[in-house]
């Protein structure tokens, strides 16, 4: 693992990159030199499309029935779900063209509505507001170019290890990324360390904006691989949640300070998971906001294909 990126770059480094600010989720702002249009071009579609920077799935899982409360409450919660109602992201790349390389910053701004229904079918109705960031770097590979019209090359100088070209588009490959954090305005919630297991990976994540080597340090699985993921920090009352791509389910507390959840793989590919943990109060208070943390965790599956 290495360490996160540093916030702030000095003066000097600046005047040797160009600075390529993808906005809105697909809005570009450049500068005006075409290698440089082309390389953001590639860049921005491999930001969007692949499964591994997706970081909306824990806002894209349907309703889910909780068990209610054992206690007096609030809030004795049925069912809850969110609803999106405005998403921003922009995608700061820093691309230094003589040394080939691009460190970019992903910003997402997620706004929309909590709604909990009671079991007397009351509902309440809490906005969120929350603030997501990872980060990543690219190198410029010109012997990984296309040659079999998929985006996979042949390697070559360095970059072409034998599962490196399922990080590659175009002459780009990736060769550092971090997971994904997600903090709401109110935040009381805190995690601790996140334990993945498998019958084939073992893997405890103290920070989620550390950057891991690609594809040395990303975890792999196999197709039907049973995955257990212990989280420790938040209080026992607090409400964590397990996602993988449209599916949540919830982890179960262990009594002796720690969650656990656990999920099948299913799908080949490159991808996120995400452990979204709640305050209590957040679920069962109708007077608390809205208050959450969000870990994602990129993984990728069997990737001798790729499914998404």
């Amino acid at each position: 693992m290495r360490a996160k990126r540093t916030a702030g770059i000095a003066l000097a480094a600046l005047l040797s990159v160009s600075l390529l600010v993808l906005a809105g989720c697909g809005d570009t702002v450049t500068m005006g030199d075409p290698a440089a249009v082309d390389d953001e071009e590639t860049l921005r579609e491999y930001l969007a499309d692949d499964g591994i920077f997706d970081d909306m799935g824990p806002y894209e899982a349907g309703r889910l029935a909780l068990d209610g409360s054992n206690g007096r409450e609030v809030i004795d919660p049925l069912t809850f779900w969110r609803v999106v109602t405005d998403h921003d992201c922009y995608r700061e790349v820093v691309h230094d063209p003589e040394q080939g390389t691009a460190e970019v910053t992903v910003h997402r701004q997620i706004w929309g509505d909590l709604h909990i229904i009671d079991e007397s079918m009351v509902e309440y109705v809490k906005p969120f507001h929350h603030t997501g960031i990872r980060y990543a770097t690219l190198v410029r590979d010109p012997a990984a170019e296309p040659t079999n019209g998929e985006g996979h090359g042949q390697g070559g100088q360095g970059q072409g290890t034998a599962n490196q070209h399922h990080y590659r588009r175009g002459p780009w490959v990736l060769t550092e990324l971090s997971g994904f954090l997600a903090e709401s305005d109110t935040l009381t919630i805190e995690i601790d360390w996140i334990r993945i297991q498998s019958a084939t990976v073992d893997v405890t994540i103290t920070d989620p904006l550390e950057l891991m080597a690609v594809p040395d340090e990303i975890m792999v699985f196999e197709v039907g691989e049973e995955v257990t993921v212990t989280v420790f920090g938040p209080p026992e009352g607090a409400v964590l949640f397990l996602h993988t791509r449209h599916w949540k389910s919830p982890f179960q507390y262990d009594g002796i300070g720690a969650f656990v959840g656990t999920w099948t793989v299913t799908r080949r590919g490159r991808h996120t998971a995400w452990v979204e943990a709640m305050a209590h109060d957040t679920l069962f208070d109708s007077e608390h906001p809205e208050d959450t943390l969000i870990w994602g965790m990129p993984y990728a599956v069997d990737d001798e294909e790729t499914e998404e």
